[in-house]
């Protein structure tokens, strides 16, 4: 508590890989996160259900180098409906595998460049955990002006997504990443019956109702659905 109310906590879902993490024990310790574990598809941490992080100490970058899981990995975290992040831990160590310094660095540039992942370095596990703060600040901030639908198309094919799924009733930024991380694809979304629609969070009769009458209303219907949507009925972008 501080005398401007209650410190803001942030949902952190977090791989059982990362179990036996010092990240992990300094994320549960800490006033910021309220920690869950699962099995994630891709990364380690999902913070606020926006930013994925992959956190890899630098002697597993190193041997992820090494063995080639790094790209497969980079693959599915490019694939992922989430904004991912690449974190890499700690510093060199005398037990990590003998993989060239520029062999490193050109996968470090390989990651930011031809897959488009940001590349974070953290000095500790502490460190780490001010990193994953200031994501969750940030998520947290920008989560409801993400990829308006007034805004700018968006170019990568995650994105693009999330911005069609934002041209359903009553579907904001956030919804959409819910919508897409469980149901798994805009197809699965837009042929989803009500009654699995509703098991989203944040999705309740009334827009699943809504959402059922656009994708499977004739042209007449669509019309008038569209007319609701611009006089500022349809849309409830605070979800």
């Amino acid at each position: 508590m501080t005398g401007d109310g209650p410190r803001q906590r942030y949902r952190l879902v977090v791989d059982y890989t990362e179990r036996s993490a010092p990240l992990l024990d300094l994320a549960r310790q800490s006033d910021d996160f309220d920690v869950e574990m699962t099995r994630l598809e891709a990364g380690d941490y999902l913070i606020e259900d926006g930013v994925l992080v992959e956190r890899k100490t630098y002697a597993d970058f190193a041997a992820s180098v090494a063995d080639g899981r790094l790209f497969p990995q980079a693959a599915r975290l490019a694939r992922s409906p989430h904004r991912p992040v690449v974190l890499i831990e700690g510093s060199p160590t005398t037990s990590m595998p003998d993989v060239h310094p520029n062999a490193l660095k050109g996968a470090s540039i390989s990651l930011a460049v031809m897959w488009r992942l940001p590349v974070l370095h953290s000095s500790d596990p502490q460190d780490s955990l001010q990193i994953l703060r200031c994501l969750a600040h940030q998520a947290g901030r920008s989560a409801q002006n993400v990829l308006r639908r007034y805004d700018r198309k968006p170019k990568r094919l995650a994105s693009r997504r999330l911005y069609m799924l934002q041209g359903l009733p009553g579907v904001g930024p956030a919804l959409a990443h819910r919508l897409l991380l469980q149901l798994g694809s805009v197809e699965q979304v837009v042929t989803a019956d009500e009654a699995t629609l509703m098991q989203v969070r944040g999705l309740g009769a009334k827009k699943a109702s809504r959402i059922r009458e656009l994708v499977r209303s004739p042209q007449g219907t669509l019309k008038r659905c569209a007319d609701r949507e611009e006089d500022g009925s349809g849309v409830d972008h605070s979800t």
